[in-house]
C-alpha cells in the first residue's frame, strides 16, 4: 500500500516527531532521515521507532538500503510528493524512519572504563552539537555528557549534523554539579576550557590518562558555578581571533586528549 495523502495519521505523526521537541520527548522517539544516517541507525542495533517511510524514487535509487530497512524494520511507501512534503531537506533522498531516544545512563559504572570524555554545558546550536558529536566519533573520544539546557540533541538538523555518530557514541544528560564530581570519582581530571590567569595553553603539557573537557556556551562560556567544579583550566593559544566556534574549540581539545593514540 502506498500512502499518498498529507491526512494520514502516521505522516501526521511523523512530521511532529520532525517540528517538535516536546513531541519528540513525550514519545521518546526521534527521526532520521537520508539514507546514509538510516542505513547506520539501523546496523548500529538500536531500537526501532514504529515509522519507516520509502519514496518512490528511493526504492530505485537505494536498493540496498531499502532492502534492509524493509528486512529489519520493515517500511510504508509513500509519494515522492510526500517525501518533499515531509523532509527537513532542501533535496530529500526519500528514506525515513523513527528511532527510540538514545539516552544513557549516566553512573559510575558506565563511565569508569572510559578515558576521555566531553561535557557541554548549555550549547544552544544544534550544528554545533551535532559536530562535536561527529568528532568525538572521529577522535576517538569515549563519551558526551551535556547539560539539560542544551539544544535538542534529536533534532532533525542535530542529527543529520552527525553523519551517523550519534549511533556510535554515547550520550548522557546530566547536571554539571552531578555530572563533573562523578566524572572526578571515576578518575578524571576535569578542565574547563576558559580564558583566565590559571588557565594552561593548550599544548604545554599532557593530559592525563583520564581527562576530560567541559565546553561552555555559544557566547557566555562556561558558568561560574561550572568552573569551580572542575579542577584545572585549559585554554587555544590564538593569533587574531578572540574565541573560537564551540565546535572547533572542541575538535582541538579533543585531538590534544587523544594525539598520543591518533
Amino acid at each position: 500500500m502506498e500512502i499518498s495523502s498529507r491526512s494520514n495519521p502516521l505522516i501526521k505523526r511523523y512530521k511532529e516527531l520532525s517540528n517538535e521537541r516536546k513531541a519528540r520527548k513525550a514519545a521518546g522517539q526521534f527521526v532520521v532521515e537520508g539514507e546514509k544516517s538510516v542505513r547506520e541507525a539501523v546496523q548500529s542495533g538500536c531500537e526501532a521507532g514504529d515509522i519507516a517511510f520509502i519514496s518512490e524514487s528511493a526504492a530505485k535509487k537505494y536498493p540496498d538500503t531499502v532492502k534492509l530497512v524493509k528486512e529489519k524494520w520493515g517500511a510504508m511507501t509513500i509519494t515522492d510528493a510526500l517525501a518533499e512534503y515531509i523532509s527537513d531537506t532542501k533535496t530529500p533522498q526519500g528514506i525515513f524512519i523513527t528511532v527510540k531516544s538514545l539516552d544513557k545512563i549516566l553512573n559510575l559504572s558506565t563511565i569508569y572504563n572510559s578515558t576521555r570524555m566531553l561535557y557541554l554545558e548549555n550549547l544552544q546550536d544544534t550544528g554545533n552539537i551535532g559536530t562535536i558529536i561527529r568528532t568525538c566519533d572521529a577522535l576517538g573520544i569515549d563519551g558526551v555528557i551535556m547539560s539539560p539546557d542544551c539544544a535538542d540533541i534529536y533534532s532533525p538538523k542535530t542529527v543529520r549534523s552527525t553523519m551517523g555518530s550519534i549511533f556510535r557514541v554515547p550520550v548522557y544528560f546530566e547536571t554539571p554539579d552531578k555530572a563533573i564530581p562523578l566524572l572526578k570519582e571515576a578518575g578524571f581530571a576535569v578542565y574547563a576550557a576558559v580564558l583566565d590567569e590559571k588557565a594552561q595553553p593548550l599544548g604545554s603539557f599532557t593530559f592525563p590518562q583520564k581527562a576530560a573537557a567541559v565546553i561552555g556556551n555559544e557566547g557566555a562560556g562556561i558558568t561560574a558555578a561550572t568552573r569551580a567544579l572542575c579542577g584545572d583550566s585549559v585554554y587555544i593559544p590564538m593569533h587574531g581571533a578572540e574565541s573560537l566556534n564551540a565546535s572547533v574549540a572542541a575538535a582541538i581539545i579533543s585531538w590534544e586528549m587523544n594525539k598520543k593514540d591518533m
